[in-house]
């Protein structure tokens, strides 16, 4: 994988999508602690971030390996990426019709965040699959630009739902849904056309 403007696109699409869950905690935990330290604020952010670089590259790490010792499993690693994806999206949009701000919100604790961050990187550790066949500089860079835009989105949900409450919540689920099905369609496209 060349890292060019397409990568970049790619990594920030995976970051929006991957930090849906993030923004949707953040959200609930605006409405939920709307007096919450600027320093806790940042802290919480910070750990989502740091679940969400460590995800993909584990899914990278396992698919890599899994590649250098099976390599003809190439083909179906890409059309399971595209069916993962895809089933995140799907997922993401049915969802977004049964959600609350109960469902989201960290109850309290450095044990239940680390739930919450570990319970909404899944998605992120299956999207390591779908990069392996970036070079591990790539792959790194791909993991800190979803961080960062973990950050940046988790930021921005807690002070929309701080000032807003649960009102974008739907949308924030629709649109993560509809980047996974755009990236499941793009590696289709470049792939296989």
């Amino acid at each position: 994988m060349q890292v060019n403007s397409l990568f970049f696109l790619n990594s920030i699409l995976f970051g929006i999508g991957l930090a849906v869950d993030a923004f949707l905690v953040a959200l609930a935990n605006g409405l939920h602690f709307p007096r919450m330290s600027r320093a806790k604020v940042l802290g919480v952010a910070a750990t989502f971030s740091t679940f969400q670089f460590g995800a993909p590259m584990l899914g990278w790490a396992i698919a890599h390996a899994a590649f250098v010792w099976f390599s003809w499993i190439e083909i179906c690693f890409a059309w399971a990426a595209v069916a993962v994806l895809a089933a995140l999206g799907i997922k993401m949009l049915i969802d977004a019709r049964n959600k609350n701000a109960e469902d989201h919100c960290i109850k309290a604790g450095v044990g239940a965040l680390i739930a919450q961050c570990a319970a909404t990187s899944v998605d992120a550790l299956t999207v390591g699959f779908t990069i392996e066949e970036y070079a591990v500089y790539a792959a790194l860079a791909c993991s800190a630009i979803i961080a960062a835009t973990t950050f940046v989105v988790y930021l921005v949900g807690f002070f929309v739902g701080k000032k807003f409450g649960m009102r974008f919540e739907k949308v924030a689920s629709v649109v993560g849904g509809a980047v996974f099905i755009a990236i499941a369609v793009e590696i289709i496209i470049t792939t296989y056309i």
